[in-house]
């Protein structure tokens, strides 16, 4: 018993060096939660999602005067949190080029508001599985047939792509057509700019979405067409971006995402949306349909 005096200092100056670690090595207002919960341990801790978004028609819309959200995503979120009996929160509007910095640093929990995944992104965010498609095409001027199922033409300092600065049909502008002069347009300018810019001939060609085409059509007809091509030059699935490392998260949203198509939520949403039929591709199904034997 003579050794106890030492064994309990000895204790107490385990405990007094460890909690002086903590203090030193932990960013200045954290804590050990903070510091050790995933993302996935929050939502269920606290019962609840928090949204990032950006407004794109037609998976999330925001009325200017009621604040009120609409679109595809946005009911599918709400969906997806009653399915999973969570609460869903649109916490932050957040530009397309800051989304990953936001995951990253645990702004929002996720980015709802259907985003088009990318390689190059996926090495610092991750992504749900498609709730549904949508086909990038070209298009030009009405009476321009240049470049009908030769698109390859265009690759030619000769003609000029128009564009928006970091966006997809930028990234796929420099990766498919390298050698294709380019008018690059500033973010946040509205994309009906870059169709006009074809219909002013200060382009040739615009990439992007079937469903903006038609909007821009129905407004300013009979002066683009989609050009003609062998397949769409990409075909996005629409997903929910999440922070990478958050298996337990993903797996949860892509559980309940398939329970939603498999019910046929996903499917209503979409008709209630779709403008134009055809515009939005469906998720093939995992299954086929049993013939009963005669």
């Amino acid at each position: 018993m003579k050794h106890l005096p030492v064994y309990i200092t000895a204790i107490i100056l385990a405990v007094a060096a460890s909690y002086i670690s903590v203090q030193v090595f932990m960013p200045e207002g954290e804590t050990v939660r903070e510091q050790e919960e995933s993302v996935y341990d929050r939502v269920m801790r606290t019962g609840t999602i928090r949204c990032g978004y950006a407004t794109w028609n037609p998976s999330l819309m925001k009325d200017p005067n009621t604040g009120e959200f609409s679109g595809i995503i946005y009911e599918y979120s709400e969906a997806l949190g009653k399915t999973l009996n969570l609460d869903i929160e649109w916490v932050e509007e957040i530009p397309w080029s800051e989304f990953p910095a936001a995951l990253e640093a645990k702004r929002v929990d996720v980015m709802c508001a259907g985003v088009w995944p990318s390689a190059n992104r996926s090495r610092i965010i991750d992504y749900s599985n498609p709730v549904y498609y949508v086909p990038f095409l070209p298009y030009g001027r009405i009476d321009d047939f240049r470049f009908d199922q030769n698109l390859k033409k265009l690759n030619n300092p000769d003609y000029t792509l128009t564009m928006t600065d970091g966006e997809t049909s930028s990234i796929i502008a420099h990766q498919d057509f390298p050698n294709t002069k380019k008018v690059e347009l500033p973010q946040l300018t509205n994309i009906s700019q870059n169709f006009l810019n074809v219909v002013n001939k200060r382009a040739d060609v615009y990439l992007n979405d079937l469903t903006s085409f038609y909007d821009f059509n129905e407004n300013n007809p009979d002066l683009l067409r989609i050009i003609p091509t062998d397949r769409p030059i990409r075909l996005f699935g629409v997903v929910v971006a999440i922070p990478r490392e958050e298996e337990g998260l993903r797996r949860m949203i892509n559980n309940a995402t398939a329970e939603l198509h498999q019910s046929g939520v996903v499917e209503k949403i979409l008709r209630k949306y779709e403008k134009y039929p055809g515009s939005l591709y469906r998720t093939a199904k995992p299954y086929q349909p049993y013939e009963v034997p005669n």
